[in-house]
């Protein structure tokens, strides 16, 4: 008759396997993993696909600042920075504009039901964002801030701008806003006194960024850096 195999002989060999396996040959590997958006926006981006990105404001050009060229480079700055969404479809904003060529959108139709509807059906979208300049205003000062803290006697421009940036889902009506008045203060250059707008153009983008940066690290973070360990001795 057979002996039963003892316990202690059971634990052993256990042990045995173990000490194998814990010997073993591991790297470490890092990675880029997507990262989730902020909890309090996850609801509104649940299953959606594809994004709808709208830049406008109702203000009028003046002096030599172009706000209609600068809201065209801000919904396609959107459009790039919503492109870290992992198995997102970025709509632009030419793109909506251009189907509906009849419809001025503003922030009176772009929540209603029917606009809703009509982007969702037309345009299969799921969710869109939706930004809006509401004021700007621009004052010259006669001194400039150094970058040591100072000031300088050199002209400056103190620009200051009221932006919304509202993430609607198209599907629940449900929607997200943050409204915001942002400050840039820059020096003036000659060329700029001269008539040249390239530079306000720009101090209006740096005006708008930072309510847009925050915005972006809710909604469409950048890849998170991650390591994991594996085992490849095989055993």
């Amino acid at each position: 008759m057979r002996r039963p195999f003892p316990f202690i002989g059971c634990l052993a060999l256990a042990a045995g396997f173990l000490g194998c396996a814990s010997q073993g040959s591991f790297k470490t590997i890092e990675f880029q993993a997507p990262s989730l958006p902020d909890p309090a926006l996850r609801p509104l981006l649940e299953d959606v696909e594809r994004i709808g990105v709208l830049s406008i404001t109702n203000i009028d050009p003046f002096r030599e600042l172009d706000i209609e060229k600068v809201m065209a480079r801000m919904g396609d700055a959107i459009a790039r920075g919503l492109s870290n969404r992992p198995r997102t479809t970025v709509v632009s904003q030419d793109e909506i504009t251009w189907h509906f060529k009849d419809v001025a959108f503003d922030s009176t139709n772009v929540f209603t039901r029917k606009m809703r509807t009509a982007l969702r059906e037309e345009l299969k979208l799921d969710a869109l964002v939706f930004v809006e300049l509401n004021g700007v205003q621009a004052r010259m000062a006669p001194m400039s801030p150094s970058p040591y803290g100072g000031l300088t006697p050199n002209p400056s421009m103190n620009m200051s701008v009221d932006l919304q940036v509202s993430l609607i889902n198209l599907h629940s009506g449900k929607a997200w806003q943050r409204q915001g008045r942002q400050r840039n203060w820059q020096p003036i250059q000659i060329s700029q006194l001269m008539g040249a707008g390239n530079q306000t153009e720009r101090q209006l983008m740096m005006a708008m960024a930072g309510t847009l940066r925050q915005f972006f690290l809710l909604v469409a973070p950048p890849p998170r850096l991650q390591a994991r360990r594996f085992e490849i001795s095989g055993n």
